[in-house]
């Protein structure tokens, strides 16, 4: 095998100009292929991160209650069996967080606008900033109980300007309507294109206005240090809280697809971010029921569709290697034809048949590995240079880069994907050529000219 090897490698060095053109062309789709995979892997992993700052962690946990007319109330009141579900002390949890929202409706002026406000602990939540992108005004004090952090085209659409106050009305978590004032300090680029067109505020104060008492809120929100923990992390937390004997649900688990999330996901996306609505419960509860969202849930239909960007990437990569096959084809046809000859006499010598067509394929094999490490080299090159700049003005695409830089990530699966496809579809297009190589007769091949 070393010898076939050898002579295969001497021979791709003897054609060196026909090497390096097909070689070339397998380099550019591999270069493509794994540019594409990575951008779309290094954009969900952005948007990802900058979600899990700006939501106040990775896994959610939302509890609800009934009155004693049956009402169903977004509320966590007694948290113990939270607190002991999930253990602190686990290394993958990085830090816990509790919110409170509501549906608002924003006032300034003759003007109004509907806006969903989440309440935050400003002070345990130190890095919310890191998943907004500012675009006026300052989160460097965030100490007013009354401030407000305001999308940008909800801005626009009332006029406010940083340092303006705004009446908030909105309803109760009893269904009393209430009314407060809001200043803004921030105003923040949107991220609507997500369906989290959140505004923040004080938890304290927002609680106050939706009729939460103190120590209530609404969710309870799990930071971890690694975004790959998120779904085993998830799982030990939810049984947790089933042996306490809590009602619990996860109505998003299981949901794989976009068609999905429309059928049964919305309802739950809503109870997150949705509109404030009176329920009554179909079966009584007694306690808290809590309702458990991760993140990756929640991102299903943000990687469908950079499935299908990676779908529409791989069809490009095929063609070009279907094209890229066919010119091999060709090649080592004209190579076969001009080694007659040279294939009679060693055929004469006593090779065997399985062997001239091994050489053939080595060779198709070596051009094919040094077109892929060359391509996967560009794209090395090509990711870094454009990683190094700064996108700071791209508007609406703040989530998907990593503090204005775009991110390649590059997975094992991918390259190792990509190649195999590539000496895969390289061995069948020289297949035909060495079979016919092999089967040349000595003495025909010996008495052949061209």
């Amino acid at each position: 095998m070393r010898g076939v090897i050898r002579i295969a490698f001497r021979n791709t060095r003897r054609q060196m100009k026909r090497a390096v053109l097909l070689g070339g062309a397998v380099a550019f789709g591999v270069m493509v292929i794994t540019l594409l995979n990575a951008f779309t892997s290094g954009a969900v992993a952005n948007i990802k991160e900058n979600l899990s700052y700006a939501m106040g962690g990775h896994i959610f946990i939302r509890g609800t209650e009934l009155t004693e007319t049956g009402r169903e109330v977004d509320r966590i009141g007694d948290d113990h069996i939270l607190r002991a579900a999930v253990d602190t002390s686990d290394p993958r949890i990085r830090s816990i967080h509790r919110r409170s929202g509501a549906q608002t409706t924003l006032i300034f002026g003759s003007r109004a606008a509907s806006q969903w406000i989440d309440g935050v602990d400003f002070t345990a939540e130190t890095e919310l900033a890191r998943g907004l992108q500012i675009r006026e005004g300052s989160l460097d004090d965030l100490s007013d109980p009354q401030l407000l952090i305001l999308p940008a085209p909800v801005a626009e659409r009332l006029g406010v300007e940083v340092g303006e106050s705004v009446l908030v009305r909105l309803v109760t978590v009893t269904g009393q309507q209430n009314v407060g004032e809001l200043r803004v300090v921030a105003i923040i680029e949107d991220t609507a294109g997500f369906g989290i067109a959140t505004a923040y505020t004080s938890i304290k104060y927002l609680n106050s206005l939706i009729g939460l008492a103190e120590g209530e809120y609404q969710s309870f929100n799990v930071f971890l240090h690694a975004i790959g923990d998120i779904d085993a992390v998830a799982a030990d937390i939810y049984r947790a809280i089933q042996d306490a004997g809590a009602p619990a649900e996860r109505p998003l688990a299981g949901v794989s697809s976009l068609e999905d999330f429309e059928a049964q996901g919305m309802e739950a996306f809503g109870a997150m971010f949705g509109v404030a609505m009176e329920v009554i419960a179909e079966e009584p509860w007694e306690g808290t029921k809590f309702s458990l969202t991760t993140l990756n849930e929640m991102m299903q239909p943000v990687v469908a569709a950079m499935s299908v960007l990676d779908g529409i990437a791989l069809g490009i990569f095929i063609i070009l290697l279907v094209i890229t096959a066919v010119g091999i084809m060709n090649t080592f046809r004209m190579v076969m034809i001009e080694r007659t000859r040279e294939i009679g006499t060693m055929r004469a010598f006593g090779m065997q048949r399985k062997t001239v067509r091994s050489i053939f394929l080595w060779e198709a094999v070596i051009i094919s590995l040094a077109g892929g490490i060359v391509g996967l080299a560009l794209a090395g090159v090509i990711a870094a240079v454009v990683g190094s700049f700064t996108f700071s003005d791209a508007q609406g695409l703040e989530f998907f880069m990593d503090n204005g830089r775009i991110t390649f990530l590059v997975t094992p699966g991918d390259l190792i994907g990509n190649l195999a496809i590539v000496l895969l579809m390289t061995v069948l297009a020289a297949l035909l050529p060495a079979n016919a190589a092999a089967r040349l007769e000595p003495v025909k091949a010996l008495g052949a000219h061209y």
